[in-house]
Order: structure tokens, then sequence, then C-alpha cells
């Protein structure tokens, strides 16, 4: 058998890099981010919400 790599990484960063890879998969959560993002550099104000 061939020796395989390995890597640890904390639960946390693996809950963190596939909530990321589930967001790069939503056309429309991505439109929106796009859209924001744009909104930004025009100088669009944005409100701050407490949650």
């Amino acid at each position: 058998m061939a020796k395989q790599d390995v890597i640890i990484i904390s639960r946390k960063e693996y809950e963190g890099m596939k909530e990321t890879i589930e967001i790069l998969q939503d056309e429309e959560l991505m439109e929106q981010i796009k859209e924001s993002e744009e909104n930004l550099e025009k100088g669009i104000k944005f409100k701050k919400l407490d949650i």
C-alpha cells in the first residue's frame, strides 16, 4: 500500500470549511454577496443591525 498524507484540523475549522463550500455553491446567495459588495464600492450606506 502507498503511504498517504494526513492533515489534522479542529472540528471548528472543519465546520467552517464546510459552511464556506455550501455558501460558494449557493448561486442566489453568491449573487446577493456580489450585489452587496458592489453597493459598498458605490458608497451606498448600510445600517448595522443589532442581533
